[in-house]
């Protein structure tokens, strides 16, 4: 049998099957859609549920590392999630 692959869920890091598009975690129930071609996951920027594990865009909702500056997909603003 082959190993399966898992994401992380931004906000609890509850891991999940990858699949495309809208995804809701069993552990928090937060959903959020994962782009699988990229490997990324994006919020909904109208409907932010906190904690998020990263820095998320306020324009696109793209969950990235605490590192980034500028969004790596549209170039937004980033909003830290630390407290």
């Amino acid at each position: 049998m082959g190993q399966k692959n898992y994401i992380e869920c931004p906000f609890c890091s509850g891991l999940l099957e990858p699949k495309l598009g809208r995804q809701t975690c069993p552990e928090c129930h937060a959903g959020f859609v994962y782009d699988a071609g990229r490997h990324r996951i994006f919020v909904d920027t109208n409907d932010i549920r906190l904690p998020i594990q990263g820095i998320v865009c306020t324009r696109c909702g793209m969950v990235q590392s605490e590192n980034a500056r500028r969004c790596a997909h549209c170039r937004g603003e980033l909003l830290s999630t630390k407290q």
